[in-house]
This record gives C-alpha cells, sequence and structure tokens, in this order.
C-alpha cells in the first residue's frame, strides 16, 4: 500500500497530541506533518500565574521543531488557503497535498470586536501577559476590572480564576485593602457550561474574596486611554486596570475553506470530529459539538482528546482496523485559586442523559497536579 499522507495544520494541544498519536499508530511508510507560523508556542493556561510573577516566561513555551524527534515533519509557515476539494494547502514556505487533513487552528482572536480592546490590557496572548505583568508590578492602589465580551471563550473558568489569583497576590503584597476587583461577564452566570452546582460554588468563592461579579454585562467598549469600559447592561465603570477577554471567531482560513459551511464554527460528526468533507477533520477551539444546553467547552485537555480520538479514527482507516469507539467528550481545566491551591473542572460532557460534570475543592494537591501538567506540557507529553 503506498504511504499515505496526514497533514495536521496547528501546534495548539490538538494539533500536537493529533501528530504525535497518528505518528504512533502508523508505520514510517506514512508521512505525519505538522504546520504552525510560530515555532515556539505558549502556554495560555499559565498566564494567570504569570502575570503575577508566579511563573516565568522563559519557561511558558515549547519549541515544534522537537517534534522531529518523534518522527513528525514540522512546517513553520503560515497558512493561506486549505482547498479540501483538491486536497492541497497552500502556505507561505510552498504547496502541500494529503490524504487526510486535521483542521487544529484554534479560534482567532477579534481584538477590533470591542472598540478599544485592542489597546487595553489582556491576559490571553503571551505579549498581553507580559504587558499586564509589568502593570500590576507597579500597582498599589486602584481598580482592576477583568471583563467579556461574549461567549464563547477559551477555558471558561478563566476570567474567574485570574481574579481569584489577582485576590491573592494583592492580600501577600499588602495592598489588597486599596485595591477593587470586578469581573464583567456577558453569561446569567459563572460556568454555566459546568452545570448550576458548580456555577454557586464559583459565585460564593468570588464573593468570599470580595471580588464583585456582574453579570449579562459583556464588554461592549474601551475607552482609549484604556481606563473606562462601557457594557452590554447600559453601564460603565472607570478603571486603573482594564483587562479583555478578546471576542473569540473562525480563523478567516478556515471560514473561507467552506469547511463551516457558512456557520460561526466547524460543525463536525459528533462521535469521529469528521467535517462534511471526507478524511477532513475539525479539532479543538475551531470546531463545535453540542453538548447539552452548551458546547464541548474550547479548552486545551478537550482539544489534545479530541487530537487523540481523530488520529484512532485515521489510523483504523489506513491499518484497515476496526473503526475506534465515538468521541467522549471527556475533559477538563484548571481552576487555580491562589499560588499554591488550584481546583479542577470538567467532566463527561457527552454522557448518556446529558453531561456529568464537577468542580473540585482547591487544593494543595491540585496544585500540584496543575505544576505536573504544565511540566508534561512541555516536554510533549500531553
Amino acid at each position: 500500500m503506498a504511504g499515505k499522507k496526514v497533514l495536521v495544520l496547528g501546534g495548539g494541544f490538538g494539533g500536537v497530541q493529533a501528530a504525535i498519536s497518528a505518528r504512533a499508530a502508523l508505520d514510517s511508510t506514512h508521512e505525519v506533518t505538522i504546520i504552525d507560523r510560530n515555532r515556539v508556542t505558549h502556554l495560555c493556561g499559565m498566564n494567570p500565574l504569570l502575570i503575577v510573577g508566579e511563573r516565568e516566561t522563559d519557561k511558558a513555551g515549547r519549541s515544534l521543531g522537537r517534534l522531529a524527534n518523534r518522527g513528525i515533519k514540522y512546517l513553520e509557515a503560515s497558512i493561506d488557503l486549505i482547498d479540501t476539494e483538491d486536497r492541497k494547502v497552500a502556505t507561505s514556505a510552498g504547496t502541500l497535498d494529503f490524504d487526510y487533513l486535521i483542521i487544529a487552528l484554534g479560534a482567532q482572536y477579534d481584538w477590533d470586536a470591542v472598540p478599544g480592546a485592542r489597546g487595553a490590557y489582556s491576559f490571553y496572548e503571551f505579549a498581553y501577559a507580559r504587558r499586564l505583568r509589568r502593570r500590576l508590578s507597579r500597582l498599589k492602589r486602584g481598580k482592576i476590572v477583568i471583563a467579556a465580551s461574549k461567549p464563547p471563550y477559551k477555558c471558561p473558568p478563566a476570567p474567574f480564576e485570574t481574579a481569584m489569583i489577582i485576590n491573592w497576590w494583592a492580600r501577600k503584597k499588602g495592598i489588597r485593602k486599596n485595591i477593587e476587583i470586578s469581573v464583567y461577564i456577558p453569561e446569567p452566570g459563572p460556568l454555566g457550561v459546568a452545570g448550576k452546582a458548580a456555577s454557586m460554588q464559583v459565585r460564593n468563592a468570588l464573593d468570599q474574596r470580595g471580588i464583585e461579579l456582574v453579570t449579562a454585562a459583556g464588554v461592549t467598549e474601551v475607552a482609549p486611554d484604556g481606563r473606562e469600559a462601557s457594557f452590554a447592561n447600559g453601564s460603565s465603570t472607570s478603571a486603573s486596570i482594564i483587562a479583555t477577554i478578546p471576542v473569540h471567531r473562525l480563523p478567516d482560513v478556515v471560514a473561507a475553506s467552506g469547511v463551516a459551511n457558512g456557520k460561526p464554527w466547524v460543525p463536525v460528526n459528533r462521535t469521529t470530529l469528521e467535517t462534511s468533507t471526507s478524511n477532513v477533520f475539525a479539532i479543538g477551539d475551531v470546531n463545535v459539538v453540542p453538548a447539552g444546553d452548551f458546547a464541548i467547552p474550547k479548552a486545551g485537555v478537550f482539544a489534545a482528546g479530541q487530537g487523540k480520538k481523530v488520529s484512532e479514527v485515521i489510523a483504523s482507516r489506513i491499518n484497515e482496523t476496526p473503526t475506534p469507539g465515538p468521541y467522549d467528550g471527556v475533559g477538563f481545566c484548571f481552576m487555580t485559586y491562589s499560588g499554591g491551591r488550584s481546583a479542577t473542572v470538567g467532566g463527561e460532557f457527552l454522557a448518556e442523559g446529558g453531561p456529568d460534570t464537577f468542580l473540585s475543592e482547591p487544593t494543595v494537591s491540585g496544585m500540584k497536579s496543575k505544576e505536573r501538567f504544565e511540566r508534561d506540557w512541555r516536554s510533549f507529553k500531553i
């Protein structure tokens, strides 16, 4: 049998796991290539601790070039065109053909969807997180606002986690009495995707720490000087620091390919994560997998699980082995409350009868699990 070409677009959680798993399941006659314009990618889940100096910037990244040690070809290039009909992908470094395509390009941040957000603070990109870290290091008093515009956004616990970490940091520095912390979200409650019990747990945790939560109030505009924000409920507030969560949308190159059929995110087969085009798959933040009243959260562990499942499906087709079981929607996010304690929120989102979810209590052992997770990510175990 002639060798097959498996092409992975995107070097995040899902893309890397798909490439590693596919390479392990296929013999050397088959080729696995991953494309990403950034040779070094960063673990954005470290950013909430990075902004308060609890993580170092030089330990927040990993080089995709190291995948060559696993027999995976890496191409550092931007993706210009995805042609599913002719089964080709045009990049800044040339055109590649494929037999199997895995689209794992994540969500594109639309900083201009909220006027003023591009010039404000954020912790959702590495460069923005470093800038916010510098600003926080100088803060002695004032108000900090964390504001989301509209769902979905990556790692649903992030706004609440970040607020609690800042609260812990301010107490450690002895300036908490001089600091106000507010979280504005567009949803009717926090962490709704994890269920009513988890949502109430988060509300209580914020309240116990003196953190204001304003619901049904997505940010609509940030003033040019970055010190005032307006919200969908008609309110506005002034602050020393306004950190926004950017609007997430489908990457332009994916939308132009037609695999989304004009929808906001790429629809996929729930069991195989295959798009409407045969042997073309979409995983992670770029897709939508309905789960009860919500969808599978946009978070790294879910993307990695999808990458593994897709590689199993592809390997079964190439190796002519039995079709693997369906994608189960299992995953989690860490939710850190301080520099020493972390919780876990997650579950089986495609469980029979609806999502089966949980939010654990924050513990020291939870933080150790998070630290181990970060080490495993850097060494490509995840």
